[in-house]
């Protein structure tokens, strides 16, 4: 019987001085929280310190450490040399496949935004001719003054687009423009 009320003495002695203590010390929550603040403050100094070139390597590390995880895997794998290379042949030339069927690909793109905005000034001009808000005066047959479509000395007219071309010239007649030659 002297045992179990030792034991009982000492249980109350025990929960006595948890008591006690909890009255003197911090609580779980006030050690966490000044911990989370004390963590900020150190992360907050280790990148005032830092310079601007390692936090931008943030990014390269990003795109390399996944690329050098995959070559050290390959290099540990239980292959044999032949197999190895012939693998790392294989996703090379799928990478490269894949990489021009993207280049392709944004070509079609590129090109098919190269027309669609041809076609729009094409179609902004043509408004302009209808509505004649062009700076230059047309006839209604359309200027090729001063265009790659003008003829030069060398070249001839044919018949069907002489009046066309006497009329973009501003000429009323084939007579008017020889009168004029001599």
């Amino acid at each position: 019987m002297k045992t179990s009320k030792l034991i009982n003495m000492g249980k109350d002695h025990a929960h006595d001085a948890f008591d006690m203590a909890k009255d003197y010390l911090p609580s779980t929550h006030q050690l966490a929280k000044s911990k989370m603040k004390t963590d900020k403050m150190l992360a907050k100094g280790v990148t005032k310190v830092m310079p601007k070139k390692v936090k931008r390597m943030g990014l390269a590390k990003l795109i390399i450490l996944p690329l050098a995880g995959a070559l050290v895997g390959l290099l540990f794998a239980p292959k044999s040399g032949k197999a190895l290379r012939t693998d790392i042949k294989d996703k090379f030339a799928d990478a490269k496949d894949t990489g021009m069927e993207k280049g392709k690909e944004w070509k079609e793109k590129g090109v098919e935004k190269a027309q669609d905005m041809k076609e729009n000034h094409m179609e902004k001009t043509d408004i302009e001719h209808k509505t004649g808000s062009s700076d230059k005066t047309e006839s209604a047959h359309g200027n090729i003054h001063g265009t790659p479509a003008e003829p030069t000395e060398d070249q001839t007219i044919p018949a069907d687009k002489l009046a066309e071309t006497l009329d973009d010239l501003g000429y009323d007649s084939e007579e008017e423009l020889t009168e004029e030659e001599k």
